[in-house]
């Protein structure tokens, strides 16, 4: 047979050898292996385009949008003025040579008179009063806040066992005692004592506009108070917050000092900053290599100053962790970097003396249960063996990702006519600056454009098209492997069959054989039952005699039961 089919077929073509270049070029087979190399070279292509668009991807890359933006409107900035304590403190007339005793009667009928928490915020204060509130929360802010974690328990220690500072802790305690009887929290209370110092200077602090019937409430805040200086900013409620809508003045301030008072001593000069920082607070509370833009401190007393602010630019970053570029955005309600170091420094705190901090006592919430205000005299501090640090938690502290950047130009006008006034003007320059925001590169869908892009440059593919190979693949081998099995299950059906009914058969010919011997058996038996039973006497009377109806009952049973068998 085999030769029979050989001899049908045609024989097969031998290929021939290579006879010139030309088939040896542009042959069959040249122009197939060159397909082959094309295909497998665009193939590599792609893989790699796509692999390096992966990895990119992967990395989280960045790209940025600079713009130019022409406002019609400023928001108005944080302005902040710090003024010395020197300066601030020049209103208050000191007889040295008065008695420690008359000074305490003053202070004690003055707090007398004031019994509940309205009355101590309302009142004007005596400047003995003054003069102690300021005392005792400046010392309170350099002890917590104006130095360094170890400075601050080392001056923790320092006020707690010092012999020449045993007064100050008699005075203190006293007004801690009129505080919580009073129900004042420190806050406020910081408040009071800078609005008091502030308004024996204060001629005029107001927000102006060149909307001659619109008059700005402008209050006081008191933001910072030490043994250096006193740093206050307006405030504004909701209703009184206006955009800047021109350019020019936006602000005045006109303060007044004593200069007899001073005796000729020489004044710090004032500053101002406009992204709200205390200046001898931000070193302590403020990362380190800040920009110091949108900050001027040449504001001297009895000169005019003219002081013009414009935004020069407004960074956008995205949050990110990467050394020298880690920020996040500050939603409402979350900390700022200030805020977030200033935290630390009082978790410190309240680690080392289980209290909390009367200058950060702003920031406890619901636990001044847990953790009371601070009463240092109970709180005993090893300098020596203890190494107290808030740097682990301060690393902790991001910068905002919006960052602006003032410019500000400062000119003197002169001295004043009065030599106790000075006269600050802020004045809005341009409302036009350079904004650069940072956004991701891909999205999720300008990723898969880019994969799709990649993926049909070299080849034409596209992701539809791997979506249906991938679904096509996925049904074959399915398939195959669902026909596999079927093929064999069907191929193990007819051994099982043949086994089946080789025990089926052998159990019916054993029956029928059984069956049929039982039957020839009594067939056999019943005529010699039958003459028996016809002989007179011979029956016995305890046996019934067989008759041709009880033959014919049991042939039939057991021809019944042999049917069913056999069908069985």
């Amino acid at each position: 047979m085999s030769r029979v089919a050989d001899y049908g077929s045609p024989p097969r073509e031998k290929k021939g050898k290579i006879n010139s270049c030309r088939e040896a070029m542009f042959g069959e087979r040249a122009r197939k292996w060159a397909f082959i190399f094309i295909v497998a070279f665009l193939a590599c292509l792609t893989i790699k385009d796509v692999v390096d668009l992966v990895i990119e991807y992967c990395d989280e890359p960045k790209e940025s949008d600079m713009n130019i933006v022409f406002n019609d409107s400023m928001t108005m900035p944080n302005v902040t003025f710090c003024m010395s304590k020197k300066q601030a403190w020049s209103h208050f007339k000191l007889n040295e040579s008065a008695p420690v005793d008359e000074w305490d009667m003053v202070v004690d009928e003055s707090l007398a008179n004031m019994t509940d928490h309205d009355s101590f915020m309302k009142l004007p204060w005596d400047y003995r009063l003054v003069m102690e509130a300021y005392d005792m929360i400046a010392t309170y802010n350099s002890l917590e806040r104006e130095t360094t974690a170890h400075g601050s328990a080392r001056s923790i220690n320092i006020f707690r066992v010092s012999p020449r500072l045993a007064g100050k802790r008699k005075t203190f305690k006293k007004w801690m005692e009129v505080l919580e009887s009073r129900n004042i929290t420190f806050e406020e209370f910081t408040q009071k004592t800078g609005t008091e110092v502030m308004r024996r200077s204060m001629q005029r602090f107001q927000r102006t506009t060149f909307n001659e019937d619109l008059v700005i409430k402008t209050k006081l805040r008191t933001s910072w108070i030490s043994q250096m200086q006193i740093c206050f900013q307006p405030w504004f409620d909701t209703d009184n917050f206006y955009s800047i809508e021109d350019q020019g003045n936006f602000f005045t301030m006109l303060l007044s000092h004593n200069a007899e008072n001073l005796n000729g001593e020489h004044l710090e000069c004032m500053s101002v900053d406009f992204h709200g920082r205390p200046s001898s607070l931000n070193r302590f509370m403020e990362g380190k290599g800040r920009a110091r833009d949108g900050f001027t401190s040449e504001l001297c007393a009895g000169m005019r100053h003219e002081v013009s602010v414009e935004v020069r630019a407004l960074y956008q970053m995205l949050e990110n962790d990467e050394p020298g570029k880690a920020c996040r955005d500050v939603e409402d309600g979350e900390d700022s970097e200030f805020d977030c170091r200033s935290r630390c420094r009082m978790e410190m705190i309240r680690d080392m003396c289980k209290c909390t901090p009367l200058s950060l006592s702003y920031l406890a919430k619901d636990d001044l249960d847990k953790f009371p205000l601070c009463d240092y005299t109970k709180c005993e501090v090893d300098v020596q063996k203890g190494n107290y640090s808030d740097s682990e938690c301060a690393n902790r502290c991001f910068r905002d990702c919006r960052q602006i950047r003032y410019e500000i130009d400062h000119e003197v006008q002169g001295r004043m006519v009065r030599p106790d006034l000075t006269l600050i003007n802020l004045n809005w320059g341009s409302f036009e600056y350079l904004t650069m925001e940072q956004q991701w590169k891909y999205s999720i869908t300008a990723f898969i454009a880019a994969l799709g892009g990649s993926i049909g440059m070299w080849l034409g593919l596209s992701i539809l098209s791997l979506i249906q190979g991938g679904t096509y693949l996925y049904t074959y081998l399915t398939k195959k492997v669902v026909k596999e099995k079927i093929l064999k299950k069907v191929s193990e059906a007819p051994s099982r069959r043949r086994e089946s009914k080789g025990g089926t058969y052998l159990y019916t010919y054993l029956t029928k054989k059984v069956v049929k011997e039982k039957i020839l058996k009594k067939v056999s038996e019943a005529p010699s039952r039958r003459r028996e039973s016809k002989q007179p006497g011979t029956l016995p009377q305890d046996q019934p005699s067989t008759s041709d109806g009880d033959i014919t009952k049991l042939f039939t049973k057991l021809l019944t039961s042999f049917t069913i068998v056999y069908y069985v």
